[in-house]
């Protein structure tokens, strides 16, 4: 092991970056009338990120060791359709609530908070049933048309669906409250262990043979009990005067949002990874597919430190802009660049100096743009989402989304899986400096990782 002082010199830039930008949301927080200790929930949020990822990838380990090749096949077809029922069910409530719950609670508006609460709650819950018993009853009538072993999971597919969205809005409704681990715990880290253990007792201790069916049962009844943890927790954190006070409404405004929101999520459908395999694995190989999936998984690792600090950042960000916190909302981005390049440069700098081993030419292409996504892509999404330009951002996602599936399309026949890489990249870029430029521009606030010359003055302590 490397004593302390031989790599403290290069670690003390990194951690003076990140205790910046977790000492300067608490100062905004303590300045808001709010005490939630940040440095404690970024730890809490990186921690959980580490540690969910470990307990999801054991469970996924036990589940394959305790069904074979095919039933593990059907296992993984009907969670694909769950988790595509869940994200239509939930019509992106989830996301609404961060920024919702976060600017009523930081402004004390307390009968729109428990109107949004009992409206996001309704909708999504009402939605994502009926989803779940529509596709239910067609997959039921297609039972004969169906793969074997499908029919015997239809059930509980369906009522994993509801519970799945309705975890999602809990948990992001406690994001939006500042409860970093009330949020984090239920879904990425209860649930996958109740999983796990249960496929444990039921296979080996009971000795029942398991299918892909009642692989899907257990994950229900797992997701059920994370559920109602998530419920417990957000009544225990919804502030009493919320709860007394009488439910204001703004649907409009609600709905309005959750629909830039859809737009958005359906758009980075076709940025993400997957719609690159679909293309090398039909331009190319299948071969070529699975060794770009792998460059890209890679690459995706400098995400996990930045999505861990935008977690806690995301909800500060609704609330500054509800109160008119301009000043305190740019340095707030600007620490939050800082704090996403010091967790994400040293991952990608590990990935580059083992290139020739982990990564082809696209995946060193591929790091560098998830080096910038990093950085400076999630935040200057999120900045217009959390502060009511959403319609704004759809349109951005939505048009560089189209680029990337045309530039794919072109370049891949081209140059191979590295045209693909260029084309994500290329796309991955635009949509940042069109979401950043919109945000300078609209909102006075610079996604950079320096205080812009004519707010340094006032920006620093």
């Amino acid at each position: 092991m490397t004593p302390p002082d031989v790599n403290s010199a290069e670690a003390a830039p990194r951690l003076g970056l990140l205790t910046g930008l977790f000492a300067n949301v608490a100062a905004l927080r303590a300045r808001a009338d709010a005490a939630p200790a940040m440095v404690k929930s970024a730890g809490w949020s990186m921690g959980s990120y580490a540690v969910g990822a470990a307990a999801s990838f054991a469970a996924q380990v036990i589940l394959a060791r305790a069904l074979d090749a095919t039933r593990y096949g059907v296992y993984s077809y009907l969670l694909a359709w769950v988790n595509v029922a869940a994200l239509l069910g939930k019509l992106e409530f989830d996301t609404a609530a961060i920024r919702f719950v976060a600017a009523y609670d930081g402004r004390r508006q307390d009968g729109l908070l428990r109107g949004f609460l009992q409206y996001g709650w309704r909708v999504v819950s009402r939605t994502a049933t009926s989803v779940a018993l529509v596709a239910g009853m067609f997959a039921w009538l297609l039972r004969h048309y169906l793969s074997p072993g499908i029919e015997g999971g239809i059930f509980a597919a369906c009522l994993l669906v509801p519970l799945t969205a309705l975890l999602a809005f809990s948990s992001c409704a406690l994001q939006g409250f500042r409860k970093v681990p009330q949020a984090q715990v239920p879904q990425a880290l209860l649930r996958p262990v109740l999983f796990g253990a249960a496929i444990m007792f039921v296979g080996s201790g009971l000795q029942v043979p398991l299918s892909g069916g009642a692989a899907i049962a257990i994950n229900a009844a797992a997701t059920a009990v994370a559920l109602g943890v998530s419920v417990f927790l957000l009544d225990r954190t919804v502030p009493a005067g919320a709860k007394a006070a009488a439910p204001a409404f703004e649907p409009a405004q609600w709905l309005r949002a959750v629909r830039s929101f859809l737009l958005i999520s359906a758009a980075q459908l076709v940025l993400s990874q997957q719609a690159d395999i679909l293309v090398v694995g039909t331009v190319l190989s299948h071969r070529d597919a699975g060794l770009y999936s792998v460059a890209s998984q890679l690459s995706g690792l400098a995400m996990l430190g930045a999505q861990a600090v935008i977690f806690v950042v995301l909800p500060v960000i609704s609330d500054l802009y509800s109160r008119g916190r301009r000043a305190e909302l740019q340095r707030l981005v600007v620490r939050t660049v800082q704090g996403c390049a010091a967790l994400s440069i040293p991952v990608i700098v590990l990935l580059l100096a083992g290139g020739r081993v982990v990564l082809r030419a696209y995946g060193v292409v591929l790091g560098t743009g998830t080096l910038v996504g990093a950085t400076m892509g999630i935040i200057s999404g999120f900045l217009l989402t959390m502060t009511g330009h959403e319609r704004a951002a759809s349109r951005m996602v939505v048009g560089t989304a189209l680029l990337n599936l045309v530039l794919t399309v072109l370049l891949t026949p081209a140059f191979g899986a590295l045209g693909t890489a260029m084309a994500t990249v290329v796309a991955g870029f635009t949509r940042v400096g069109l979401l950043a430029w919109y945000a300078r521009r609209h909102l006075g606030v610079a996604i950079l990782p320096y205080f812009p010359a004519e707010r340094s003055a006032a920006a620093r302590p």
